[in-house]
Formats: C-alpha cells, structure tokens, sequence
C-alpha cells in the first residue's frame, strides 16, 4: 500500500454545514399556541356569553390545539432530518505549501508538491488539487526518472489514484513528453493511462493519438490509435 506523507506550511480545517437554522415550522407551532393561550384568556374574560358562542370558541380552542399537535410533528421531523445531516456534515482540511511524499514498503517513489490542497473526509476520502500539482518519480535508487504537471487533480488514497487534468504534461529523463487534457496515475500498479487524445514529442518524432497507456517513466507505451506523425525536420505531416 502506497502512503502519503509530508510537510505543510499552513492547515486549516473547515466545517461545512456547521450554521444549521431551524425550520420556519417552529415558529408556527409558536404562533398556534399564543392562539390557543389567547382563546383561553377571551372564554374566561366573557363567561357570560351564551352557550352557543361557548361552544364555539370550544371548537376554535380544540382546532388550534389540533393543528398545533399537527405543526409539531412536522417540526421534529425536519429536526429528525436537519440531525442526520448534521451528521453526514463535511469536514475539510485547507492546506497551502504542500509537500508530500509517495512511498511503497518504505522506499520512496514520488514526491508531489502543490501551492494549496483540500483533503475532505467524507464517505469517499479524496485530496483535491484545485491549484496546480507537480510530481516528481523516482527509481529504487531515488534518481528522479520522469516528473509531470497538471492544473487539477483529485487523489484517492484509498485507491490509490491520480486523476489529473487540464493540460497534463509528463515528461521523462529521455526526453520524451506526453501531453493530454486527462491523466489517470494507477499508484499500485505504477501505470500511466488515458482514453483521450494524446501528443508524444521524441526526439525524432510527434506521435498524435488516442487512447495511452505506460508506466510513470514513459517506456513501452501503447495507443489505442494513431491519428497521425510528424517528423522532425519533416515538413508534411503524416495522418491516417
């Protein structure tokens, strides 16, 4: 299992559905017994009413009380519902600085840095990236084999994946450099793969394509098509 670790310059932790306001029901049922109270204190200010308009404050006293039991129920069940989002409520943790490392049985294989970073501990753990994200890989020997950049990523740690997008670039210590909009980092498995299209400069070539797949240094890659190539030096450009 791969596990994340690192340095950070400042963390926050934040809150989310932490204000909670009560339902407007509870100032109903508030209003419905001042009613009720008031009834009370007009029958006993005019007891010498006749019976009929006796009954009939009667029946308003027994209504009111009625529709008040009716407006207490709906109030404690959105105080019921408002309880259980209280406790699904999201906590985050806002951190700016980062600088972590990857590690599998203690040997080091990536070191990731970002300016800001959210790590949410909701139902599905996951570390947002919404500012830029490099990574560095190394070797068994920690020689720094290839290093990527992307504008956005989200980290699954439980899973062990990276899914990096907007203008993701990798490039290895040969001189090979991939280019895509979405990059998926398989950790466990140390691969490289996507389904969109796909630039890879070498140094005699441009490959244009779709579909990539490769290990986090850029060896033995594979496309799922090849849209066209361009030589170096070449003026024409060659497409299916």
């Amino acid at each position: 299992m791969q596990s994340l670790t690192g340095t950070t310059s400042s963390i926050h932790r934040l809150s989310l559905a932490s204000v909670v306001i009560a339902p407007c029901c509870c100032v109903k049922t508030i209003s419905v017994f001042q009613l009720v109270s008031h009834s009370a204190i007009s029958g006993s200010s005019n007891a010498n009413m006749s019976n009929r308009f006796y009954h009939i404050n009667l029946i308003k006293k027994a209504a009111a009380l009625i529709m008040g039991c009716f407006f207490f129920i709906a109030c404690e069940n959105d105080l019921d519902q408002i309880r259980k989002m209280q406790q699904q409520k999201l906590s985050v943790d806002e951190v700016k600085g980062v600088t972590s490392y990857l590690s599998q049985s203690g040997v080091v294989k990536a070191k990731l840095t970002a300016p800001y970073m959210l790590r949410y501990f909701d139902s599905v753990p996951r570390v947002e990236f919404p500012r830029s994200l490099h990574v560095d890989f190394y070797d068994d020997s920690t020689r720094i084999k290839s290093y990527l950049n992307a504008k956005r990523a989200d980290y699954y740690e439980q899973q062990g994946r990276v899914i990096l997008r907007d203008s993701v670039v990798v490039i290895s210590v040969d001189g090979d450099t991939l280019k895509t909009d979405e990059l998926f980092w398989e950790q466990n498995l140390h691969k490289l793969y996507t389904t969109k299209d796909v630039e890879i400069r070498q140094r005699t070539k441009t490959i244009f394509g779709k579909g990539f797949e490769s290990d986090e240094q850029l060896k033995n890659f594979k496309l799922d098509s090849i849209t066209g190539i361009l030589l170096v030096g070449a003026s024409k450009f060659a497409g299916n």
